[in-house]
């Protein structure tokens, strides 16, 4: 099988590459450069007008209309302006005009293939160059340049003004350098407004109206992805990601239903309907898109961490592997979180629309009792005390499991529950036990209203007399990274994951790096706005609490920044 190389793979060997040819290389990402994601910038140490950016193509394959687009920006000039061809490279031309751009290429690609033919004869005529990455039998490196060195886009200009005028410069000069610098700078002001993230694609196109409210790092990370079984198609939801009409919800939407229905199974989508209805409560997040994410970060976890420590739990072909209990995991662990905020809503909606007293009882109100006697779920609230190995299920643990299901509505407890009963109904799905164990475990957990209690970390109520009981009896005292992954992750992602779902102005929660290095996940969250200071410090504890709960062996480092004006904090947690 092919061995795809990683994009921090190819930024290591073009850093490698040219600092040997006597550059100084500024680190990948270096924020000096922001706001624009820049992973290869050097220069060089004797001339220092002398200036190299390459950006990173991963691909098996390259197709001429993935890199070059037509654009249309309604919004960035009057009367609207269009760039044929835009991509990646020409943007970073004109945020370095003194550098030689390159895209920097694997060795894997089919340089017969006719796509890449078009592609490398347009990277000429663009003045874009091409670098070639290979790994050596030995693991080792080289780089090499597929042709001479491209024009600096300064370079480029100054040609194309003479070649114009034919040196005469004095006969119709004015008006002929205003004809030129007037055409460039258009373009220059619309390849600044048409900011490629990642690589070409925009984010400002007058297709789209409303706002991204999926992390754009997500977005990008999907384009690494080198081993879980269904990596093309999120591969593909990255490239065209920004390009869609569609909002978030219906891409998120559309793309899950697609790897649902890989296992025959259909997902059972009832959010579209109902979160604008819980949105009507100020305080309520989004959980349908928070899921997806959750979804995006482990699978690009779970792809970097890919070997036998933790694929070994696990099975081969479809149906049985790591990747498969995640994506049911992910998706599904909030599914049921509607059950939980439903009295709630319905007390509020009929106190409003009725003019009833704060201290009336709600007219509606959601009994689970029969259904969960006669339905099959106390059956199944024993196949998941199994899943987390309580051996003996006494009456406390009884208890326990009634009082947050029945009466606390969990929507962790129900959603497991649920996506237990779903599967028992469709019996078609190739899903294996293994797989469904992890993914119901998982989703069971991972609400901090459970999980404290099964670790004994829960605080001490005494209203909560089953609560007191069921956390003395600590029936887990840790989860492991390498014996639980699934559950691992799910607990520690769901905590981490915010973007898009402040409804607060005021508040920006953002994942600004998500990166695998030498075995270790590091992950930076930024806060900020005014409000920042008071979500910082909520999530630090947050996080510290889940560090106690969860083992990593030190693989997991997350960052929080938070600025407020000019007050700046952070912190570091390693789990």
């Amino acid at each position: 099988m092919l061995e795809v190389l990683s994009k921090l793979e190819m930024i290591k060997a073009v850093r490698e590459f040219l600092s040997h040819k006597g550059f100084e290389v500024r680190p990948p990402y270096d924020p000096v450069f922001e706001p624009a994601r820049v992973p290869v910038f050097a220069y060089s140490k004797s001339q220092l007008e002398k200036q190299m950016f390459v950006d990173i193509i991963t691909e098996r394959q390259i197709t001429f209309k993935d890199y070059f687009k037509k654009r249309d920006f309604s919004r960035s000039l009057q009367g609207g302006f269009t760039i044929n061809n835009a991509n990646s490279a020409q943007f970073f031309r004109h945020y370095f005009p003194l550098a030689e751009v390159y895209w920097a290429i694997p060795s894997y690609l089919d340089k017969e293939d006719r796509e890449f033919k078009i592609f490398s004869q347009r990277c000429k005529e663009d003045n874009i160059g091409l670098l070639v990455v290979e790994r050596r039998e030995t693991g080792q490196f080289s780089v090499t340049e597929l042709y001479s060195p491209p024009l600096p886009l300064i370079e480029e200009r100054i040609q194309l003004i003479i070649g114009k005028l034919n040196n005469k410069i004095k006969q119709k000069q004015e008006k002929e350098l205003s004809n030129i610098l007037r055409r460039y700078s258009e373009e220059d002001i619309s390849y600044l407004v048409f900011y490629p993230e990642p690589k070409y694609l925009a984010t400002d196109i007058s297709i789209r109206d409303h706002d991204f409210s999926i992390s754009r790092e997500l977005i990008n990370k999907l384009g690494d992805l080198q081993h879980v079984s269904y990596k093309d198609k999120l591969i593909r939801f990255s490239k065209d990601y920004f390009h869609h009409a569609e909002d978030d919800y219906k891409l998120a939407l559309n793309i899950i239903k697609d790897l649902w229905s890989e296992y025959d199974l259909e997902l059972p989508n009832l959010h579209l309907d109902f979160e604008s209805i819980l949105k009507l409560d100020p305080r309520y997040r989004d959980h349908f898109l928070h899921a997806f994410q959750v979804f995006l970060f482990g699978v690009y976890v779970i792809d970097s961490m890919y070997d036998e420590s933790i694929t070994g739990l696990f099975g081969d072909g479809k149906g049985n592997r790591i990747e498969d209990a995640w994506l049911f995991a992910a998706t599904y662990h909030d599914y049921n979180y509607m059950i939980q905020k439903f009295e709630e809503w319905t007390k509020t909606f009929f106190q409003n629309a009725l003019h009833l007293d704060a201290n009336d009882k709600s007219p509606a109100s959601l009994h689970l009792s029969e259904s969960y006697v006669r339905k099959g779920y106390m059956f199944n609230t024993k196949r998941l005390a199994k899943m987390l190995s309580i051996k003996n299920f006494d009456n406390k643990d009884l208890d326990f499991f009634y009082d947050r299901i029945l009466e606390k509505k969990n929507h962790g407890l129900i959603s497991s529950l649920s996506l237990l009963k779903y599967l028992d109904i469709k019996t078609d799905h190739c899903l294996q036990p293994k797989v469904i164990d992890a993914a119901c475990k998982a989703i069971a957990i991972h609400d901090r209203n459970i999980w404290q209690y099964l670790c004994g970390m829960a605080k001490h109520n005494n209203a909560d007399l089953s609560g007191n009981e069921f956390k003395a009896k600590k029936i887990i005292s840790k989860i492991f990274f390498t014996a639980d992954p699934i559950p691992f992750l799910l607990v520690l992602i769901d905590s981490i994951q915010e973007d898009g779902r402040s409804r607060d102005a005021s508040l920006k929660i953002e994942l600004e790096k998500l990166e695998c290095e030498d075995g270790t996940i590091h992950c930076e969250m930024s806060f900020k706005g005014h409000k920042s200071d008071e979500a910082f410090h909520f999530k630090k504890q947050e996080l510290k609490s889940v560090s106690e709960f969860l083992e990593g062996d030190d693989k997991f480092i997350i960052s929080l920044k938070s600025i407020s004006g000019n007050v700046k904090d952070n912190t570091s947690i390693t789990i």
